[in-house]
């Protein structure tokens, strides 16, 4: 029997998108799947994956969300497909056009509150723009994803349709994290505003033993470059760049600290649960998180983390410090490992092929 075929489209680079790398290999067990995604590097080589390169002659800003909606429309027309899936808003005005002449189903997957993204503060004319190209794509999906319970319950409020929550967690590991953790604070993620870099930053001239590595890339990098090169603590800060997930991993389980600050101020980030979160737990290191919802509830459950209220660099250093000298630390650590495979992708790609398999019946 013919497998059902699913185009997946995204804006972003598939190699460096854990959770789509995850998503693409839990569908392909039913389901026959190729990428359209922007890629950073040149193209990526691999006979065993349907990959197609959306390569854009404008970078950032409208025009490059216009030029890509516009490619990507055009080339769904051109293919042969059973469902479209629709990773985030900024993909949807292609998808939503090409489903609708097409006449075919396409899901949606909401990986952040995209309309209350800190880069769009004070921009409400485009802020505008992409609740207007919501308001139209989202009500004809056929089914609606997002990555925690909480923004689930929010979406589905908004329209009035269920969203389901597939968490980003990683796949089950048996490898164990460093028996001795150096001190090294890591931060995984995106290098743009918001991310409580800043705060990071300037926590390290009073944790005199640690080195921050900061392992991502984004729209601030060279902005932060230069603010810590006049820094007298610049030497034990360090870019790693972006990483492959497996680079990745490697790289985080050395770590004592694992860091996932956010600005509240922003919608987004307060109702976030981000696959950081999940990484450094499965890694065997302590994370420090805001204190918001999701992070909330589940560290007051299983004690994996630490809890901070606001982003003050001298109460992050005394937070460290304080652990550091005590014996609570070790409990952490312990209870990291201890319920490391409570969540793991294995049981989070049985929800999704369920919720698929509910679309073809």
């Amino acid at each position: 029997m013919t497998k059902k075929k699913i185009i997946i489209c995204m804006t972003s680079d598939w190699k460096y998108d854990q959770r789509m790398q995850r998503i693409f290999s839990a569908l392909q067990v039913d389901y026959q799947c190729k990428i359209l995604h922007r890629p950073k590097k040149p193209k990526l080589v691999n006979e065993k994956l349907a990959i197609e390169d959306i390569r854009c002659y404008f970078k950032k800003g409208a025009l490059f969300y216009a030029e890509f909606n516009f490619r990507l429309f055009v080339l769904l027309m051109k293919e042969r497909a059973d469902l479209y899936y629709a990773v985030d808003a900024d993909t949807l005005a292609g998808v939503g056009l090409a489903a609708k002449l097409k006449r075919i189903q396409y899901v949606f997957d909401s990986h952040e509150w995209f309309t209350e993204v800190p880069e769009l503060e004070q921009k409400n004319g485009v802020k505008k723009i992409w609740s207007a190209i919501e308001s139209w794509a989202i009500p004809g999906a056929s089914l609606c994803l997002t990555v925690n319970e909480s923004l689930a319950n929010l979406f589905q409020l908004k329209w009035q349709k269920p969203f389901h929550a597939i968490l980003n967690v990683p796949v089950h590991s048996v490898e164990l994290p460093s028996l001795e953790p150096v001190f090294v604070i890591i931060y995984q993620g995106a290098v743009n505003k918001g991310r409580g870099l800043e705060c990071a930053i300037d926590a390290m001239q009073y944790l005199e033993n640690y080195t921050l590595q900061i392992a991502g890339d984004g729209d601030l990098k060279e902005e932060f470059e230069n603010y810590i090169g006049s820094l007298p603590w610049k030497d034990r800060i360090r870019f790693l760049g972006k990483l492959t997930p497996d680079e990745l991993k490697s790289q985080t389980k050395k770590a004592r600290y694992g860091l996932n600050l956010l600005d509240g101020k922003s919608k987004n980030y307060y109702y976030s649960l981000a696959n950081k979160f999940f990484d450094y737990w499965q890694a065997g290191i302590p994370s420090i998180n805001m204190d918001f919802p999701e992070y909330r509830r589940f560290n007051d459950k299983y004690n994996v983390g630490l809890i901070i209220s606001e982003l003050n660099s001298k109460n992050l250093a005394n937070l460290i410090n304080y652990y550091d000298h005590s014996e609570e630390y070790a409990v952490l650590r312990a209870n990291c490992l201890k319920h490391r495979s409570a969540f793991t992708w294995e049981k989070e790609a049985e929800k999704l092929l369920t919720l698929f398999r509910s679309l073809f019946t």
